[in-house]
């Protein structure tokens, strides 16, 4: 369920309790490292204590770095519709960093404080994201809007609430489950950045009417920007839907589709009217099936992860410590050429097998100055 700093919390499925454990000092000896979300074998177990000794970790079946969870099934980005405001750039940067992390599941996109809008500015929110395959919810942790399509995403699967600080995840957490009693923050004006309450990751058991069987679900911390993970300039098109849909049909192979002329995805970008649907949500409905164009605000977000990853990329070149073969370090940042093997120093070994037998070194006569009986010529 958690671990920190000198333990560890384990929730143990057949007695329905959390024990609080250490790790076996032989894992700690071979660097197995244990993460939330982990599942372990316990050995010395007190029920009355309370406690037990973690003897094994299994394989996990999937791994996030940032926020670090092992075992998770899906991602649930989290976002504020108003206070901080909805910034779509940021956005997109957590869907490209978590289809990263997990490229087997798509991440869900969940909208909350939905009550502080109205109902055609979550529409265009749903219009965005929803016919590129996207699942979209709006709800609201105040009024309890929504929360019950949220639910059934939830069920029979590990989840993490991932997203920026102030967007209210344990908000919705405590309104899924209101005996976790988790702390949350105040956000009162419409601008910056909200404060850092959850300091930790930990999973979560939610009960509820609606739930044939209990979900689990994480509560992360927020993170900032340089936690993101950075793809490789070649590989941004291909966590944008819309954009690796046309590259097949592109005229160049390699076409990065910024400035190339004749680019399939640079002739069909269009304007952002199309993102908008009826607040019924109809029509929205109605352009999930159709193909997918590239909205003006979605390229300009590709334009900018791609810029940044081409920085990253070009960063990490500069620092690498890889060098040819022909150079070496004399020290800090200096690099000379090695010398060929016909300017090297011969060693003695070698200078001496060279020669013939009749040849003896100074050092291996004895000491009247003969040669030793065993070395002297027949």
């Amino acid at each position: 369920m958690r671990s920190h700093a000198g333990g560890y919390l384990v929730f143990e499925p057949q007695l329905k309790l959390s024990l609080q454990c250490q790790a076996r000092k032989r894992l700690k000896k071979e660097r197995v490292s244990i993460l939330t979300g982990d599942r372990v074998e316990l050995s010395d177990l007190d029920v009355e204590q309370g406690t037990a000794v973690i003897t094994r970790c299994h394989d996990r079946r999937s791994l996030l770095s940032r926020p670090p969870l092992a075992n998770v099934d899906q991602v649930v980005i989290v976002q504020a519709v108003r206070q901080p405001e909805w910034n779509q750039l940021w956005c997109d940067r957590y869907i490209v960093h978590f289809q990263l992390e997990l490229p087997d599941s798509m991440p869900i996109l969940c909208f909350n404080k939905c009550d502080l809008v109205d109902e055609a500015q979550a529409a265009t929110l749903r219009g965005i994201y929803e016919p590129l395959g996207y699942e979209v919810v709006l709800v609201s942790a105040k009024t309890g809007q929504g929360l019950e399509r949220l639910i059934s995403l939830l069920e029979r699967k590990i989840s993490v609430f991932a997203g920026p600080s102030g967007v209210g995840k344990s908000s919705i957490l405590n309104k899924l489950e209101p005996s976790l009693n988790l702390k949350i923050g105040v956000m009162d004006h419409d601008f910056g950045v909200g404060r850092h309450t959850t300091t930790y990751s930990k999973l979560y058991q939610v009960k509820t009417a609606e739930l044939l069987e209990p979900a689990w679900v994480a509560d992360t911390p927020g993170f900032n920007l340089s936690e993101l993970r950075h793809p490789g300039p070649a590989d941004v098109m291909w966590q944008f839907p819309e954009i690796a849909s046309l590259s097949n049909d592109c005229k160049y192979s390699n076409c990065l589709h910024i400035v190339e002329d004749g680019c399939k995805v640079i002739e069909s970008i269009g304007d952002d009217e199309h993102e908008a649907g009826d607040s019924d949500g109809q029509n929205g409905a109605a352009r999930t099936s159709a193909p997918p164009l590239v909205s003006r605000s979605r390229y300009q977000s590709y334009t900018v992860v791609l810029g940044e990853a081409q920085e990253e990329y070009n960063f990490r070149r500069t620092i690498s410590t890889k060098h040819e073969s022909g150079v070496k370090h004399v020290g800090g940042d200096k690099v000379i050429p090695r010398l060929k093997n016909s300017y090297r120093a011969v060693s003695r070994r070698k200078e001496k097998q060279k020669l013939g037998h009749a040849v003896v070194f100074d050092d291996e006569l004895d000491v009247d100055g003969e040669v030793p009986e065993e070395e002297s010529e027949d």
